[in-house]
């Protein structure tokens, strides 16, 4: 069955954008059209979806290989790493060779934590190429991201265009960040449940409430540690608890939203749901992540 949010487009505002032919939502690959999509569904044949028009190209799929996930660097070293990417589908180009936004070819951005660290747009995507990291000297969690990009500067939006890393920098105490959701994810404006899924650095065995061990409990756009210290209510007002005793994930509570940017913080918590303190006595939250509430999808 195709999907049924195919996107309709009244006759009267059809216009030929190409010598191919005219942008529609009829799939017949006979008429030589441009199909207009949502996701790959939409698409006649083996067409993808791409910024919501039908490509006659398989799209980019990334892996990172090196460094591997979850991988621990020393707090306090010059963390310098050889980041080895690899996947299909993507003819390296640089953009001063062209800036055409030509399906199945572009360049690779790397980010760490959101900030733009590298630029790869040469050599055999399949065969695996490298770009040199440094890793920030903070404790916690980092992100590694590397996304496909078309040479216009747009990304390919494809969810295989992505890939995701979280390392640590380890001082000896004890982290928790959010896996899932990722920084920027997008979410509806409707109340709905969510999964969530955290990861730990240090002596901390989480596991669902009902195994007596620690839990992790995630919070909605609420300022920590402040809201710890402030708010008598804070400790009682999660809005999901990772792992659960149902599953490893969330469930988490969105509430409904305006659209904007809003945060989600992780937060450890005793097998009673009482705020965990490490050795120093101090509670072990992440750094937040924002992520958007949109009516837009």
């Amino acid at each position: 069955m195709r999907s049924q949010h195919r996107l309709f487009i009244p006759t009267g505002l059809l216009a030929c954008i190409s010598l191919a032919g005219c942008l529609t939502n009829t799939p017949d690959p006979a008429t030589g059209g441009i199909y207009a999509c949502v996701d790959d569904l939409d698409c006649p044949g083996e067409q993808e979806c791409l910024q919501k028009v039908c490509e006659a190209v398989k799209l980019p799929v990334l892996q990172i290989q090196n460094p591997e996930s979850e991988e621990k660097y020393l707090f306090g070293n010059a963390n310098t790493d050889i980041l080895s990417v690899s996947g299909a589908n993507l003819i390296l180009r640089s953009r001063s060779a062209s800036n055409e936004p030509v399906p199945g070819e572009g360049h690779l951005v790397v980010f760490i934590n959101g900030q733009e660290a590298a630029v790869i747009d040469s050599g055999d995507i399949s065969a695996g190429v490298l770009a040199n990291i440094d890793i920030p000297n903070t404790p916690g969690a980092h992100r590694i991201v590397v996304q496909a990009r078309l040479n216009d500067g747009t990304d390919y939006d494809n969810e295989t265009a992505q890939a995701r890393r979280i390392v640590w920098v380890d001082d000896g105490r004890e982290h928790v960040a959010l896996r899932k959701p990722w920084p920027g994810d997008v979410f509806g404006l409707d109340s709905q449940v969510i999964e969530a899924e955290v990861v730990t650095l240090g002596g901390i065995e989480i596991g669902p409430p009902q195994t007596m061990r620690e839990h992790v409990h995630v919070y909605y756009d609420a300022p920590f540690p402040g809201c710890l210290i402030d708010n008598p209510m804070c400790e009682v007002g999660y809005n999901g608890v990772v792992p659960s005793d149902e599953d490893a994930f969330g469930p988490v509570l969105l509430p409904a939203s305006s659209a904007g940017m809003v945060s989600l913080t992780a937060v450890v918590a005793t097998f009673d749901h009482l705020t965990y303190e490490d050795d120093l006595g101090e509670p072990v939250f992440s750094a937040p992540i924002m992520i958007l509430r949109s009516d837009a999808q």
